[in-house]
């Protein structure tokens, strides 16, 4: 893991996800039908489901439209999963207005053109090690792994350890 600089992860309430190439590889795969498919990781979702599990709230967003991205919301049981989307920002806004969560309470993990607002505003923002250079310089963390591959349960780690719930739950069992 990278880090620009030291970061605070105490105000950090909501957690929100890129799909492809964040909780996916990235890959679109095509059947001969035109059906899609993606992979998606267990232990990033495992990470998402304890980070819930702590009362964070998590999400997932993407400028695709995508059923097998909407099936895995609602397996991980995200708070939100928006789609087709360009504006990621503009599209993210009321749902932080009804949480009564602002940009100082977001973490964002995105890896391309589009998420490079997200990226900016947060108050914490992540990207994968396959992301372009000029999406990486946007992140304060780049992730050992990639996307689909554990990246996102190598943030959730992150924030949970921070916050001091990992070492707590870990002593516990």
């Amino acid at each position: 893991m990278n880090l620009s600089k030291k970061l605070d992860f105490k105000d950090i309430e909501i957690l929100v996800f890129d799909v492809d190439g964040i909780l996916t590889d990235g890959k679109i795969y095509l059947s001969e039908n035109g059906i899609e498919t993606k992979t998606f990781f267990a232990h990033d979702g495992a990470g998402m489901k304890l980070a819930k599990k702590f009362g964070l709230k998590t999400g997932m967003i993407s400028a695709r439209t995508s059923n097998a991205a909407s099936i895995r919301s609602k397996e991980l049981g995200v708070d939100f999963y928006i789609e087709g989307c360009k504006d990621k920002y503009n599209a993210l806004k009321p749902i932080l207005e009804k949480h009564k969560i602002g940009v100082k309470n977001l973490f964002y993990m995105g890896d391309d053109i589009v998420d490079i607002e997200l990226l900016k505003v947060a108050a914490i923002s992540a990207t994968v090690p396959n992301a372009p250079e000029y999406v990486k310089v946007c992140a304060d963390i780049v992730t050992s792994k990639t996307g689909g591959c554990g990246a996102v349960r190598e943030v959730c780690d992150i924030i949970l350890q921070e916050k001091g719930f990992l070492t707590n739950f870990l002593n516990k069992l």
